[in-house]
Order: C-alpha cells, then structure tokens, then sequence
C-alpha cells in the first residue's frame, strides 16, 4: 500500500507542476490599456516571437511569449515617451518597415523597448537570457502588427536634427 500512495503523490506532484508550467504570466497592464487600438494589437500579435510561443497572459493590453525567466512580454498602453536622453533607434525589420523605439537596460539583465511617437505606447522587456546576441529581435517580430496599427507622429532626433513631424 505505501509504494502505491508514494507512487500516487509523486504523479501529483508532478502534474502540479506541469499545471504551474502551463500558467498565466502575470503582467501589470499600461496605463492606456482599454484603449481598442491595445484590443487590436493584442489579437493580431504573432503566435511566436524569438521563437517562443505565445502564452496567457494577465492582464488587458498585454501578451507574452516563452516561459520563466525567458518570457517576453509586451503591453500595450503604457505612457508614451517624452523627449529623452536615453538611446532612441530606429529598427527596420526584412521588408524595411521602420519603428523607433527608446531602449533601456533595466536590472542589469532585461532590455526594455518602447515605441517612440505612436498612441498608444507600446514597451516590449526582452530578458538578455532569451536572446543574447539580439535582443532587439523581440522588438522587429512585432514590427507590422504596431506599424498596421499606430501611425507614427514623430521619430527620433538627435541633437542638432530637425524633428519629423507626421
């Protein structure tokens, strides 16, 4: 009798993890999030992004892809940027479709991406762990989804540069 109980707490066990595995990312969503342009990225996000498949997230405005410490995440409606002194680049993905983003390391091991002159904002965290060498590759696999969405009504500038105003 003990062998089976053990044997049965361990199926348990295991499928309580599996359960966990399989559960919702927890993301707090932007600002702006109810905004039914957000609704509309939302759904029309790519079922993968770096490769990862897409996975429930927790929030309205949001979408995630990949697992544990390897999860990308996107939200839409956060507070647009101002003008700013952190790096500001442009990415133009394989058919040249352009989008600038303001790109910050945070917590030493995460890059935050965020649309610069579109509304609603958008921020993309690509974990250094989930693409090492390019983490920017997160940003350019949501390209068309953002660009068929938000027009662009500024781009980035550098000092001395004229803005575009769109």
């Amino acid at each position: 009798m003990l062998p089976r109980r053990a044997a049965a707490l361990s199926l348990t066990a295991l499928l309580a993890l599996g359960l966990a595995a399989c559960g919702t990312v927890q993301v707090p969503a932007g600002e702006a999030a109810a905004d039914p342009v957000c609704a509309d990225i939302v759904l029309a996000a790519p079922p993968q992004v770096l490769g990862m498949d897409r996975v429930e997230t927790s929030s309205q405005g949001t979408a995630a892809w990949g697992s544990g410490e390897d999860t990308v995440v996107m939200r839409c409606g956060v507070t647009p940027p101002g003008p700013t002194t952190d790096q500001c680049t442009t990415l133009a993905d394989e058919n040249e479709v352009e989008i600038d983003w303001v790109v910050k390391e945070i917590e030493g091991d995460t890059f935050l991406y965020t649309t610069y002159g579109r509304e609603p904002a958008i921020d993309v965290s690509v974990p250094r762990s989930a693409a090492p060498d390019q983490p920017s590759a997160a940003a350019l696999d949501l390209t068309q989804v953002i660009t068929r969405n938000i027009e662009a009504t500024a781009r980035c500038i550098g000092p001395g540069d004229e803005g575009y105003e769109g």
